[in-house]
């Protein structure tokens, strides 16, 4: 049975809820949007009421809860300290950017978080969820060569910069590589 959370003591790595909803609602943001979305997801945001808005984020957090299992992706709520739900990381095993059997992983932080390392201490307990339950041996973060904050990340956790190119909406990305085990 795979775990459900991991804890560094610090920050803990955890199972959606809806109790996430909330939190979820305030962490869509500008800098959120502009780096982790496509100009598609943007546009349908935006023309979405309040209410459709709190429905699409509700539904989301209910996929990440009721899919979390097997895989070949695990989404995380990230707590710290005494806060709930400060940032979100995932792992995907099945990402088009990725070797196959390799893992992507993608993070962002709320707002009111930003700064805080508590990005770069989750990355880590995503890897070492990695090494405890699948037979991965990289985990790649790909990254805008212009998203200074989550290079920082990719740096602070240990990856490695291995390549660079040009996405299908025209940015520069660098893929960072870390070795897994």
């Amino acid at each position: 049975m795979l775990r459900e959370s991991l804890s560094d003591g610090t920050v803990t790595i955890r199972r959606f809820d809806l109790n996430d909803l909330e939190r979820d609602l305030e962490a869509k943001d500008e800098e959120q949007i502009k780096w982790l979305w496509g100009a598609e997801d943007r546009e349908k945001w935006v023309a979405m009421s309040s209410d459709q808005r709190r429905a699409h984020a509700r539904a989301t957090i209910m996929m990440y809860r009721d899919t979390f299992g097997p895989g070949p992706k695990w989404s995380f709520a990230v707590d710290a300290d005494d806060e709930s739900y400060v940032a979100y990381v995932d792992c995907d095993l099945a990402n088009q950017h990725v070797p196959h059997g390799q893992a992507n992983v993608a993070y962002s932080s709320h707002p009111a978080f930003r700064g805080s390392g508590y990005v770069s201490r989750a990355v880590r307990l995503v890897f070492r969820y990695l090494e405890e339950n699948t037979e991965a041996t990289e985990a790649h973060i790909n990254v805008a060569a212009d998203n200074e904050p989550s290079l920082r990340v990719a740096r602070a956790v240990g990856a490695e910069a291995a390549n660079q190119w040009v996405d299908e909406q025209g940015n520069s990305m660098i893929r960072f590589v870390y070795r897994l085990r």
